[in-house]
């Protein structure tokens, strides 16, 4: 009676990846926010001499690290850095000029990519060189795609120039989706409708590796197909609004639980299952019918059940 949970139909949505992300085809998926997501103003300022309208660092390129050499562009610095367990990315990076209040900040410098190699992260060092006068800081906004870098410093005016700032490993502030844990029940995203990171070639397999970018999961070629080798983001099937969702229930089941609450657990064997006794995000609407031993009947375990989420849980 085992089985991953299923949406009846699914109206998929794409979701940005959190960093390292890592859930399998059938999954329950939230969003995920780690540390203070923090993200370039636009330029704003309050007082003193205004950077409203100058644009940030640009070093108008892209960069590959793959050793400790420094590649310098347009004035930004950037620096292989040796990190141990640093699996290889690709990060998105948008530079800010500010003052050493953060009361001034300018424009955003245009995105570019830093390429890192398994075990390097990098550092950013913006030069004073073509600075605006009020500026004396720069800011470092980092992401794992693009357009969503946040802040990785402690403040906005925390690095001034010509000191570098190391990208940390994994990232202090970054958001996306990755796998639920065990009695969830806020933020989720919907289910997983292919492996993190599919390449969504022919065939059958699965991958439940972090950052497995080169992974081929086997996912379909179709209905929903993705580029291949684009791991930025990942599929979901939408489950609110009343959508129901198959899905094994732990307990027993019996006529009288029809109309009962559940909520979700993630079993020790990685699947997640209807639980009475978790917290209270869905209720069971129906009992799947068809071969008993398909979908189970009255008295058996992991019996497969309907369930709709209630409102503000998706």
């Amino acid at each position: 009676m085992w089985g991953v949970p299923g949406v009846d139909s699914p109206t998929p949505r794409s979701y940005n990846l959190a960093q390292n992300a890592a859930f399998a085809e059938g999954d329950i998926v939230r969003i995920t926010t780690v540390g203070t997501i923090v993200t370039p103003s636009g330029g704003v300022t309050s007082g003193g001499t205004s950077m409203v309208t100058q644009a940030g660092p640009s070093p108008g390129q892209n960069f590959n690290v793959s050793s400790t050499a420094a590649q310098t562009a347009n004035n930004v610095t950037i620096t292989g850095v040796v990190s141990a367990g640093a699996a290889a990315a690709s990060y998105y990076v948008i530079l800010t000029y500010t003052n050493t209040t953060g009361s001034n900040e300018s424009l955003s410098g245009i995105e570019f990519i830093v390429n890192c190699a398994a075990g390097y992260t990098f550092s950013t060092n913006v030069l004073a060189a073509g600075a605006p006068a009020a500026a004396l800081t720069s800011a470092v906004y980092i992401g794992t795609y693009p357009g969503g870098e946040a802040l990785q410093q402690a403040t906005k005016y925390t690095t001034v120039f010509g000191v570098a700032f190391t990208t940390p490993v994994p990232l202090t502030n970054n958001a996306g989706i990755n796998r639920a844990v065990s009695n969830s029940n806020t933020f989720l995203a919907g289910i997983a409708m292919a492996d993190a990171y599919a390449n969504f070639a022919v065939g059958v397999g699965g991958a439940f590796t972090a950052g497995g970018v080169q992974n081929v999961t086997g996912a379909w070629a179709t209905p929903y197909p993705l580029m291949p080798g684009d791991p930025i983001q990942a599929l979901v099937g939408y489950v609110g609004g009343g959508q129901p969702i198959e899905i094994c229930l732990l307990q027993p089941w019996f006529g009288t639980l029809q109309g009962a609450v559940c909520g979700l657990t993630l079993t020790a064997g990685g699947v997640f299952v209807a639980d009475t006794t978790a917290t209270a995000i869905m209720a069971i609407t129906d009992k799947v019918t068809g071969s008993v031993a398909d979908v189970g009947g009255i008295g058996d375990t992991y019996s497969r059940v309907k369930c709709v989420f209630t409102g503000g849980t998706i």
